[in-house]
């Protein structure tokens, strides 16, 4: 009887999967000395740890010889859609030994998760490798959620990265104190575009418990994630160290008594902040982009970018986003096409802040096969 090279990753495993992801990721020595310190907490933290351990959903290696030249994770959650409870897994991580057959250890790695007892695979940081992969075994694209919106609150400086991007490092930084006026300029003259004043009355900081209580009102989607308090307080802790530097900033947005949404998004100064929720009732989202793009212009954001939410396009065009596709691909799989529709026809409430944000590797560069 043949035996499978797949089997579940288990502790023993983290030094060998250290080493692999290390040698994919460069990670900078972090590998060291037995998987390091900072390698075994993560992989034990995100991966055996998590909340939703499932002993029937666990993360996967790939095995020669003795020898691990492949890594799934695998972090299970729990949604729901019309009030049935459904079991998801989500993947990240995945890794293979470039030095090994990786097309072969990449599609039976795919292979062997996707077969799993999930009603609902995802992975929202897919690459075109894993695309091809995964459609070729049968999941699908969510194209739109595959694109990005982008919101410039300073234009002159987010000109300047663009400049510094393309190799004019030099041109960029001779032009750095204008570029300071004429964002000074732009997001004080009322007419502008970029013009920001203060919202009529404060966000305050976004609780678990609104989160839990005003998430079935305002979370646009019949099948949604599910959230109780060490879950919810999970992500955000996981949100906070998977990316430095920087902070996660949270707001509830209300309207006298009423709570009219709430984001979540990762600020570092000067630079992109990047949105990983927003969650608000159709008529009141233009208000709660107000909020959030005020915010992150208040503390030194450049610009804002996120992954779109098809319910809300509209008021990303009237708040005067721009969309690109240069981001990672958002894949999906399941046996029922009931459970795929949502996605497509933006019937999903399904964030950033759920999928593979969150399960990074804090000192890991762009993330192997699934990552662009």
């Amino acid at each position: 009887m043949t035996t499978s090279p797949i089997r579940p990753f288990v502790a023993a495993d983290i030094p060998q999967v250290a080493h692999l992801h290390e040698s994919v990721f460069e990670t900078g020595g972090h590998a060291n000395n037995g998987g390091g310190a900072c390698y075994r907490e993560y992989f034990t933290h995100v991966f055996l740890d998590n909340p939703w351990r499932d002993e029937e959903l666990p993360s996967l290696v790939y095995e020669d010889d003795g020898r691990i030249v492949g890594f799934l994770g695998v972090v299970p959650r729990w949604m729901s859609m019309n009030g049935e409870r459904l079991r998801a897994a989500i993947a990240s991580q995945f890794v293979a030994d470039p030095t090994s057959r990786t097309a072969l250890v990449s599609v039976r790695l795919v292979a062997a998760f996707l077969d799993g007892p999930q009603d609902l695979s995802i992975a929202d940081e897919g690459n075109d490798v894993s695309r091809t992969i995964w459609e070729g075994l049968g999941g699908t694209t969510a194209l739109l959620r595959s694109m990005y919106w982008t919101r410039a609150l300073r234009p002159a400086r987010c000109f300047m990265a663009w400049l510094s991007g393309r190799g004019f490092g030099s041109l960029a930084a001779v032009a750095t104190p204008a570029s300071r006026i004429v964002d000074a300029v732009a997001t004080r003259l009322p007419r502008s575009h970029f013009f920001q004043t203060p919202p009529p009355e404060p966000s305050a900081d976004l609780g678990t418990d609104t989160v839990l209580a005003r998430l079935p009102e305002l979370a646009p989607g019949a099948l949604r994630v599910e959230y109780d308090q060490t879950v919810f307080e999970w992500l955000l802790e996981r949100a906070r160290e998977c990316r430095a530097p920087g902070t996660v900033r949270k707001a509830v947005v209300r309207s006298g008594p009423s709570v009219r949404g709430w984001y979540v998004y990762h600020l570092v100064p000067n630079e992109t902040a990047e949105v990983l929720q927003v969650a608000a009732r159709p008529s009141s989202i233009g208000l709660v982009l107000d909020h959030l793009f005020y915010d992150a212009w208040r503390h030194g954001a450049a610009a804002v970018s996120g992954r779109v939410e098809p319910s809300f396009l509209q008021a990303y065009f009237d708040k005067y986003c721009v969309f690109r596709r240069c981001g990672p691909w958002m894949l999906v799989h399941a046996r029922r096409p009931d459970l795929l529709r949502p996605f497509q026809n933006g019937n999903a409430f399904f964030s950033r802040f759920d999928g593979e944000w969150c399960l990074g590797f804090q000192a890991a560069a762009p993330r192997a096969v699934w990552s662009q």
